[in-house]
């Protein structure tokens, strides 16, 4: 149990500087009762998390399942301390001011708390109906905690704290599959640069775009993160279709594999090598593909491709981004389900991007291939099967496939026993499909939405899309192995 406190008291130091971070916002921006709960949030997360590091001294290296445990309880811990600031300022807020007009759902506690964990899991689905008039060190505190939840709090502390063996199974405990460089230290560096850039490039290219400067470090930082928290109070619907065509680069960026950003980068080994990879071609054929077939859905729906602003949700949605540029709610249900593939697969594992990534999905199919070839094969034939520029066998193939399969099955079926819970949870009114999608924007960290998740909707609803938001980000087992060892069992 040692292992397991100190592991979680030097992760809540990082909500800690997140908080100390965001306070000159609130102070520059006039809103000093913004101060309060930006620094009840540091105090606390400082106090416990040293506390907790009393409690680890003398703590062995940690391995596999205590990085679980220690993934599932920070993560849960960070969530409620993320909350913090959106209860207290909601309080303290000005009387008769649009902010506190704005903040007013944050006075509830469980949608406090519904925000900051649909932000640090970079899911993106908000309660807030008026973005625009939130004081500033909200949106900020909201943008921030989607750049540190698409990278993920345990990266970030692996960079800053000294090397151990640990760190290993703390690095894959966050649903990470694969290093670029030896040791984890240098692959999180790594990692860490190349989100940076990629940052200042996303802020760049919006303002240059034509977004105000304040807009377009926030969008930046979401963008690249594939959250979906915006400033503005209609996502990106009313922004022009110039503008849009400037995001979608940014999320696909988001969706693609620090690996191949790394390769790219440092290695260069062309784009002929790289292409060799399934996921990435994967991806870009998905990408190209799906926006083609959902124009033609929505021409024999509506007699109308929607042009710049279908490719974009599709887009959205595939790299599980959040951003909207058409109202969904106004959707036919045909074209509806298509986005909602794309939000099943989501982009590439070691990306920021949800789903149950491209790299499961290219498995599976791989899997159907050989298994394919297998049956029309003579007695004596040898059959191989193409994966990742390199012939394989079939068997090996299945191997992966079946534990690829595992996981989507999972994933698959807390996705209905999610649905199943709403359903009691919900007007009878509201459209199944749209229960389908919204839950599963929440478990697959997509964000989009058909307005179930939002200010309206109960406190039950908001509980347990903020427990698959949790489930999703974490890739499920680090919360199943805590739900375990909270009732006695390993």
């Amino acid at each position: 149990m040692r292992e397991v406190a100190r592991g979680v008291g030097f992760l809540l130091h990082i909500p800690a500087v997140m908080a100390l971070l965001s306070m000159p916002v609130a102070f520059f921006a006039g809103e000093h009762w913004g101060l309060t709960g930006l620094g009840l949030t540091a105090a606390l997360a400082l106090v416990i998390g040293q506390g907790l590091r009393l409690l680890g001294r003398g703590a062995q290296t940690f391995h596999r399942y205590q990085s679980m445990q220690i993934a599932g309880i920070s993560w849960l811990l960070i969530a409620i301390l993320g909350a913090i600031p959106f209860f207290v300022s909601a309080l303290l807020a000005p009387a008769a001011s649009s902010a506190s007009a704005a903040m007013d759902v944050f006075q509830a506690p469980v949608f406090a708390l519904f925000e900051s964990t649909s932000g640090f899991t970079s899911t993106g689905l908000t309660v807030v109906a008026r973005a625009s008039e939130l004081p500033a060190h909200i949106q900020w505190w909201r943008s921030l905690s989607e750049w540190i939840g698409g990278i993920g709090v345990i990266l970030l502390l692996v960079a800053i704290l000294p090397a151990e063996r640990g760190a290993l199974n703390l690095y894959f405990s966050e649903a990470r599959e694969e290093k670029i460089l030896p040791t984890v230290k240098s692959t999180v560096r790594a990692i860490w640069l190349i989100y940076l850039g990629f940052t200042l490039f996303g802020i760049g290219l919006l303002w240059l775009a034509g977004e105000p400067l304040w807009r377009a470090v926030n969008h930046g930082m979401t963008a690249i993160a594939t959250g979906g928290f915006t400033i503005t109070d209609d996502s990106l619907m009313s922004t022009s279709a110039s503008v849009q065509l400037a995001y979608m680069p940014l999320m696909l960026i988001g969706a693609i594999s620090f690996l191949v950003h790394y390769r790219l980068l440092v290695e260069r080994p062309g784009w002929r090598v790289i292409g060799q990879s399934t996921e990435l071609r994967l991806l870009f054929w998905i990408a190209l593909g799906g926006v083609l077939l959902l124009w033609a859905e929505r021409w024999f729906s509506i007699g109308e491709t929607g042009g710049v602003a279908t490719a974009f949700v599709w887009l959205s949605a595939l790299t599980t981004a959040g951003f909207a540029s058409s109202d969904l709610a106004l959707w036919m249900d045909g074209p509806l389900l298509l986005v909602l593939v794309a939000v099943l697969m989501g982009g590439m594992a070691g990306s920021t991007s949800g789903g149950v990534k491209l790299l499961r999905v290219g498995l599976l199919l791989k899997d159907l291939q050989g298994q394919l070839r297998g049956f029309r094969a003579s007695r004596h034939e040898l059959v191989m099967v193409h994966y990742e520029g390199a012939r394989v066998s079939p068997h090996h193939i299945a191997e992966l496939g079946r534990i690829a399969a595992r996981l989507v099955g999972l994933f698959m079926l807390l996705w209905l026993l999610g649905v199943f819970v709403m359903l009691h949870l919900l007007p009878d009114d509201v459209r199944l499909a749209h229960v389908f999608f919204d839950t599963a924007s929440a478990l697959f960290n997509s964000g989009l939405s058909t307005g179930i998740a939002g200010p309206a909707m109960n406190t039950g609803a908001a509980v347990v899309l903020s427990v698959l938001m949790l489930l999703g980000r974490l890739e499920i087992f680090p919360l199943l192995v805590l739900a375990g060892w909270a009732f006695g069992r390993r």
